[in-house]
């Protein structure tokens, strides 16, 4: 099962630096987010940070499966 987590973890840290780095391609594709608007304000550029800070957050997630710390497939 380690071989499985850290497949799956650095596809998923994959998936977060895509997010990061096409974040206005994905916001394009989207469309904007008006809490993520009235939340981030200039100069954070609201829905482009939003996206930015998903991809980050699901770079951690895919850390933490790695080192165990979340456990999809117990056993």
């Amino acid at each position: 099962m380690i071989i499985l987590r850290i497949i799956g973890g650095l596809a998923v840290i994959a998936i977060g630096l895509l997010l990061i780095k096409y974040s206005v391609k994905v916001t394009d594709n989207t469309g904007m987010i008006e809490f993520a608007e009235k939340w981030f304000k200039a100069p954070l550029a609201g829905t482009y940070t939003w996206w930015k800070l998903v991809g980050l957050g699901v770079m951690v997630l895919g850390v933490l499966w790695i080192f165990g710390f979340l456990d999809f497939f117990p056993g």
